[in-house]
């Protein structure tokens, strides 16, 4: 019985990381995208550098590189056709605070992990000598980090949020650049290849 529940809980853990990786997949095709309804001389950088953003701790930093270059690229499309765009960095400061919030939880994440895995040794170690005074002080010692986790929470929230308005954004100038008068043919958004 015992194995069949470890093995429901695999099954879940694999669709929540499915659907995680999905979704993930979704948006780095929309930045992708975003770039190639640039002309290729109004690119700021190469469409299929977004897919960096899926290498961990490093897309925190090449974050900022993205935000900046598509909204460099949506700036020099827009002046290309002679338009100018609704905001003048798009995209810019949404992106940005993304990857200023990006960052920030990624730090706290570590840091709670790291405090979280050494308590738990010192837990462990102290309930496997039976030292249970020991233990209750690792305990009540780690309770403090729950400020610490409840900014977390709150900091992932805005994450979840700013990353929703970033790929709401990006798109909406894709579909944009798409549409601007005199667009180049050769303004690869369908090839994906």
């Amino acid at each position: 019985m015992a194995a069949a529940a470890v093995g429901a809980m695999l099954f879940m853990v694999f669709i929540f990381v499915g659907i995680g990786l999905l979704i993930a997949i979704l948006y780095l095709l929309n930045l992708q995208n975003t770039l190639k309804a640039a002309a290729p001389e109004n690119r700021k950088m190469p469409p299929a550098n977004v897919w960096l953003l899926l290498i961990p701790i490093f897309s925190t930093y090449y974050m900022f590189v993205v935000a900046k270059r598509i909204s460099e690229t949506i700036k020099a499309e827009y002046a290309s056709k002679g338009q100018v765009p609704d905001n003048p960095k798009p995209t810019y400061n949404v992106g940005m605070a993304m990857a200023i919030v990006s960052a920030i939880s990624m730090l706290i994440s570590l840091i709670t992990f790291k405090d979280s895995y050494y308590n738990t040794r010192a837990i462990f170690s102290a309930s496997s000598s039976g030292n249970m005074e020991e233990m209750m002080a690792v305990q009540n010692a780690s309770a403090g980090g729950g400020a610490l986790s409840m900014l977390g929470s709150v900091i992932s929230l805005a994450l979840l949020i700013l990353w929703i308005v970033y790929w709401v954004q990006t798109a909406g100038y894709k579909n944009k650049m798409k549409s601007l008068p005199s667009n180049n043919a050769d303004s690869q958004i369908f090839n994906q290849f």
